[in-house]
C-alpha cells in the first residue's frame, strides 16, 4: 500500500512532470524494474522497462518516453523505436499478468487495475531484443 505521503509526492510529481517513477531494485533471483504511474490519467498506457539499469538511466529513458506519449496524445508504436539514442528500444504490450507483478503501485494510484501497460525493452550488447533468440539471459527476464 503507498503511505499517505508518498501519495501527496506521487500526486505532485503527476502535477508537475505528466508522471511519477517507482523503482524496484531486484535481487539475486529477480531482476529490478521501473515503470511510470500517471500516463493513465491522459488515456495513455504506463510504461514499464525490466533490467537493472542505473536509475538515471531509466529515469531519463521512460520520462523522455512518457513525455513524447503525452505531447503526441497517442500511446508509442509498437516495435522498434529510434529515440536518438545510441541504442534503440523496443515496445511491447505488456499483458495483465505484467501488469499485475509490476505495476502494483499504479492500481493502488488509480484504484482500479484496467489501464493499460507498455513494456519499453533495450537491447543486450549483440542488438537482441527480450524474447529473440541468442538474446543474453540478463536482458531476457520474465516475459509479461
Amino acid at each position: 500500500m503507498i503511505p499517505p505521503g508518498k501519495m501527496r509526492q506521487v500526486r505532485q510529481n503527476i502535477e508537475a512532470f505528466g508522471q511519477h517513477l517507482f523503482q524496484v531494485f531486484g535481487d539475486a533471483e529477480t531482476s529490478g524494474f521501473t515503470y511510470t504511474v500517471g500516463n493513465a490519467e491522459h488515456g495513455l498506457p504506463e510504461l514499464l522497462l525490466i533490467g537493472d539499469f542505473p536509475f538515471h538511466i531509466s529515469a531519463a529513458l521512460l520520462n523522455d518516453l512518457g513525455a513524447k506519449m503525452r505531447e503526441d496524445g497517442r500511446p508509442l508504436p509498437l516495435g522498434l523505436v529510434d529515440i536518438g539514442w545510441s541504442v534503440p528500444v523496443k515496445i511491447r504490450i505488456a499483458g495483465p499478468a505484467a501488469r499485475a507483478r509490476y505495476t502494483i503501485q499504479a492500481g493502488q494510484y488509480f484504484g482500479h487495475d484496467t489501464y493499460g501497460v507498455l513494456q519499453v525493452m533495450v537491447c543486450d550488447e549483440n542488438g537482441k531484443f527480450a524474447g529473440e533468440d541468442g538474446c543474453d539471459p540478463r536482458y531476457d527476464v520474465e516475459r509479461p
